[in-house]
């Protein structure tokens, strides 16, 4: 007699816990255990990991801004043994449950396939985390992709570009779960530079996200689909957007590196 192998869903849920001024802190629920994204905080993240009676498994870091790793101190007093998964100058090293990562590599948590991304550009440092979950890729990308924008260029516009440029390879029902909440002011400054094209789409996701966070609902996460639509960031070789940039920011060529650049610069300086 053949035995068939019956393979068993990893069957998974993940919450957001508002943290800071507009952080959030995500959680990946497995059975009984969490691994925990990005902990600005401490007290928000065991009072919810006590609230579900959950066990800490693992601290994922993207990037060492005191609002992604602030709560790891408290945490690990509570669960001393707890993994932390990083990249090498994120200034844990005196940390003995420490596991360096880097672009590419494979990370199992949990019965959890991670793949590692490089994403610098807000930092050079910065890291995305690929989950993929019954065909469905969730990814943790810190603050290197926003709903409708992206992070600033802290070390390099270059590389920022090309992290967005590498996370729109991805398929576009990509799951993505950025750390803040800063859908409405990217939407806004949208709405000042974008084409035709995209106007209707981008008015209408700014009005039900503001209804939304009015009724205490999130306007994360976002697909890759969504944000083709709605991020400007996304959208470097539309003529109507460049026509629009190019008055207020005379570009020195059209190529969408340039284009990106001087979309980053204009929402440094975008109160809105």
């Amino acid at each position: 007699m053949i035995k068939k192998e019956i393979k068993r869903e990893k069957m998974i849920n993940i919450y957001a816990i508002p943290a800071l001024e507009d952080n959030y802190i995500w959680v990946i629920k497995k059975d009984n255990s969490a691994i925990v994204v990005d902990p600005g905080e401490d007290k928000c993240v065991i009072d919810f990991l006590n609230k579900h009676q959950l066990d800490l498994s693992a601290i994922l870091i993207t990037h060492q801004h005191y609002d992604h790793i602030q709560g790891v101190e408290g945490l690990q007093k509570i669960y001393p043994n707890t993994p932390i998964f990083t990249h090498i100058n994120h200034h844990f090293q005196n940390n003995q449950t420490v596991n360096i990562v880097s672009d590419n590599q494979i990370i199992i948590i949990n019965e959890l396939k991670f793949l590692i991304y490089h994403t610098p550009g807000h930092t050079a440092q910065h890291l995305s985390f690929l989950l993929k979950d019954n065909h469905q890729i969730h990814v943790f990308c810190g603050d290197t992709l926003f709903s409708g924008g992206c992070g600033r260029a802290n070390s390099s516009i270059e590389e920022l570009f090309n992290s967005i440029q590498r996370f729109n390879q991805l398929p576009e029902n990509a799951l993505f779960y950025p750390a803040h909440e800063y859908t409405c002011s990217n939407l806004k400054f949208a709405l000042s530079i974008c084409g035709y094209k995209n106007r209707q789409i981008i008015e209408q996701t700014l009005q039900k996200t503001q209804q939304d966070l009015a009724l205490g609902k999130i306007s994360l996460p976002t697909t890759l689909k969504k944000e083709r639509q709605i991020n400007v960031f996304l959208q470097t070789d539309d003529k109507e957007t460049i026509e629009n940039l190019n008055k207020l920011y005379p570009l020195a060529n059209h190529s969408p590196l340039e284009v990106f650049s001087a979309l980053r610069e204009l929402k440094n300086n975008f109160r809105g």
